[in-house]
């Protein structure tokens, strides 16, 4: 007899169908929870990775405005200036800057002061910035220069109010020169230091306190025997949409606090040399508080180079008045992030070593910048100059 079959059982049937979509769904669930739990696992690495490759002070939103200076543009946008703040800027930068070895009254003449300037007549680019800030302070104020006569002289509203008198420009013989070349917000990563390390041109590093791989930077300086210095964050004109960074020097802070920073910044750096301003084109441009830094450098026997990142800054001319060992920045390399910009800017440097025969140059460790200096280097090892260190070029005045 041929077998009856069965009646497929439908309530059966219904739960099956219901097991596997619950099954399914399952799968989805737990894949979506493997899914976002892979995800926040890789965020939090990241993140981490990231936190140890900057400084450990400064946040990721701040590092990514950690520039040399403010943009472009909003550099010497201040207050109106007067009459006597230009006259405090020639002040600054020629009667007591960086080419003058002191000055001597002579007789007024016709109400126009006169000033007899012993030293170097300022080179050219020396000038021509000075020249462009005070133009850019959109005041009745002039500066013209006569190179051949020695003479400088300052016009207000048309009228002549001051000349400078130097020593006539001699022709000099030809001399090896000498450049510093300053290598600024070094300390974030070692990678650019030991690039900067296989070039055989000797390079200053300077480091910024408290970011994470200060002490690794100083470490491994002092292994080879280089020099290092302190890049000491300063307010910005534009402060506080451009960050300087965390336990930056502001204006306002009190006296102990500036002591106290300037401290801990030789701490993070241990065995520095020297120092230079990060940014700093607002505070250096008030005097009390940069009397308290350069005391406090002066008092551990440290050197201060003025990056002038404002054409009207004080520094140089407040470690000048102390005795400390000073100078001053004479040109940047790479305003522009471009290799070909960079190359033009090292073999200015080395034409203006002709000029005055000591330069300084501040740079940063872009990867343009470095590639610079090794497409350059067998050139330069041809020039009749010598790279030093930052220490060679300071002097007390």
């Amino acid at each position: 007899m041929p077998t009856k079959k069965k009646k497929p059982n439908k309530k059966a049937q219904r739960k099956t169908v219901k097991k596997r979509h619950l099954s399914q769904n399952m799968r989805i669930l737990l894949a979506t929870v493997f899914l976002l739990g892979f995800v926040a696992i890789c965020l939090v690495a990241l993140v981490k990775l990231r936190t140890s490759l900057l400084p450990e002070n400064v946040s990721i939103q701040s590092y990514e405005k950690l520039v040399y200076e403010e943009p472009a543009g909003e550099i010497h946008t201040k207050k109106n200036y007067s009459y006597t703040d230009i006259l405090d800027l020639i002040d600054n930068q020629l009667v007591n800057g960086p080419n003058s070895m002191g000055w001597r009254r002579l007789p007024d003449q016709r109400n126009v002061q006169v000033r007899k300037i012993f030293g170097d007549f300022p080179s050219a680019p020396f000038l021509a910035e000075l020249v462009a800030h005070i133009e850019q302070t959109e005041t009745p104020a002039q500066l013209k220069v006569s190179r051949n006569n020695g003479i400088i002289h300052f016009f207000w509203q048309g009228d002549l109010r001051l000349e400078l008198r130097y020593q006539v420009p001699a022709v000099v013989q030809s001399r090896q020169g000498k450049i510093a070349v300053i290598m600024d917000d070094m300390g974030t990563s070692l990678g650019p230091l030991r690039e900067l390390l296989q070039l055989d041109i000797i390079i200053t590093p300077s480091i910024l306190p408290g970011t994470g791989k200060a002490l690794s930077s100083t470490s491994l300086l002092q292994e080879k025997g280089r020099e290092y210095m302190i890049h000491m964050p300063m307010q910005p004109r534009s402060y506080p949409r451009t960050n300087p960074g965390a336990n930056a020097l502001l204006l306002g802070q009190s006296k102990t606090k500036t002591r106290q920073l300037v401290q801990s910044y030789m701490a993070a750096v241990p065995g520095a040399v020297g120092g230079n301003n990060h940014m700093g084109s607002r505070y250096t441009e008030e005097s009390e508080g940069m009397r308290i830094v350069l005391n406090e450098l002066k008092k551990h026997e440290l050197f201060f180079i003025d990056s002038r990142t404002i054409g009207d800054s004080v520094a140089f001319s407040e470690a000048r008045k102390m005795g400390l060992k000073t100078a001053t920045r004479n040109i940047f390399l790479d305003n522009q992030d471009d290799i070909s910009y960079i190359r033009r800017q090292i073999r200015k440097m080395v034409n203006l070593a002709g000029e005055n025969q000591e330069v300084i140059a501040i740079c940063h460790p872009h990867a343009a910048t470095l590639e610079a200096f090794r497409l350059e280097q067998r050139w330069l090892e041809q020039q009749p100059v010598d790279f030093v260190s930052a220490s060679k070029l300071v002097h007390v005045y």
